[in-house]
């Protein structure tokens, strides 16, 4: 696929982000017209109701900014881990990421309460706490190779497990276990706008990392010595990349819980519509998850009587997509 082709799917889905974006502010429960919310953005919300202000300000408003981040950043992460480690079912959880997260918000809530605002920060530095573990137990794989990282992730995953299996053998049943286990599913339906302040920093700063090493990201998709003879430093490289990709998955895991599939879809989806590996399939990777995730949050919220945690909702587009995948892709190798 040419350029332009290329553009013109950024563009036509990047539209389509918009409009489903500005679908995400109109629908829930509380319904609220387009007009009002007009009204609100261009500083007039003294027009509108007390309650459709609150509304808009502190619940539709914040969980749709957040859906948006973490559909950016997880399948951005996605494309990265899968390009990284050359392998077509890389996800966040590959690494641990995902699971150091798990298992230091369930320390949070056993050890800090159900309602502790501590969880997040918990979270956030099980995740990160998780991939310096990986990388240290690597180390002394194979010169560091990328086979003893995927290795050291696994043990790290099920080291959280276990952490986890046996926090919810001691929680309190009726105080800590239902929190833990409606954490594990993941869902937006708590975020608030500190919480997406709290996750922006770390979101921004592990983007803008990987914006300045975007055209290494892609030479890494080819082998250590071929990557080294086009002048990049492979190791150094590889554990900036980790880095950043970490911070961003671990901050918004740390408050929207384990969102499954999202990593996994939207970076497959992108490379079956340009038919490569580049910056403009990645880019496109991050306007599909972005999309996938502001639908599952608007269908989580507002086609039942009660609020499905989103990673049902995505297993249930994700399982569906990995069938398609496996039946059109028989040779399982990267454009």
């Amino acid at each position: 696929m040419n350029g332009k082709k290329e553009n013109r799917l950024i563009y036509i889905f990047g539209i389509a982000l918009l409009c489903f974006t500005g679908i995400a502010l109109l629908i829930g429960k509380y319904p609220i017209s387009l007009d009002e919310i007009v009204k609100i953005l261009t500083g007039r919300g003294h027009e509108v109701a007390g309650v459709t202000y609150d509304v808009f300000m502190r619940l539709r408003l914040p969980r749709t900014l957040m859906a948006l981040m973490a559909g950016v950043g997880l399948s951005l992460a996605g494309y990265i881990y899968q390009l990284l480690f050359k392998n077509i079912l890389a996800s966040p959880d590959l690494i641990g990421v995902a699971s150091g997260a798990n298992a230091g918000a369930a320390v949070g809530i056993v050890m800090m309460g159900a309602g502790s605002i501590l969880v997040p920060i918990y979270a956030f530095l099980g995740g990160i706490g998780a991939v310096l573990l990986v990388l240290f137990f690597s180390k002394n794989g194979h010169k560091n190779s990328l086979a003893s990282i995927v290795l050291s992730g696994i043990v790290i995953s099920a080291m959280a497990e276990a952490v986890i299996m046996v926090l919810k053998l001691f929680a309190d049943p009726n105080r800590e276990l239902a929190p833990l286990e409606y954490w594990s599913m993941g869902g937006l339906s708590a975020i608030t706008f500190s919480k997406v302040l709290w996750v922006f920093p770390f979101f921004a700063a592990g983007m803008a990392a990987l914006f300045f090493v975007r055209y290494q990201i892609t030479i890494l998709g080819l082998s250590n010595e071929e990557a080294a003879a086009l002048g990049v430093r492979v190791g150094l490289t590889r554990t900036v990349i980790l880095a950043a990709t970490t911070i961003i998955v671990s901050a918004i895991v740390s408050v929207t819980g384990l969102i499954t599939f999202i990593g996994l879809v939207a970076p497959h989806a992108a490379r079956m519509l340009t038919q490569k590996s580049n910056l403009k399939t990645a880019a496109l990777a991050c306007i599909l998850g972005g999309i996938l995730m502001v639908m599952a949050d608007c269908a989580s919220r507002g086609f039942f009587d009660i609020e499905i945690p989103i990673s049902i909702l995505t297993s249930l587009i994700g399982a569906p997509f990995l069938v398609l995948l496996m039946i059109k892709r028989r040779d399982w190798r990267f454009y």
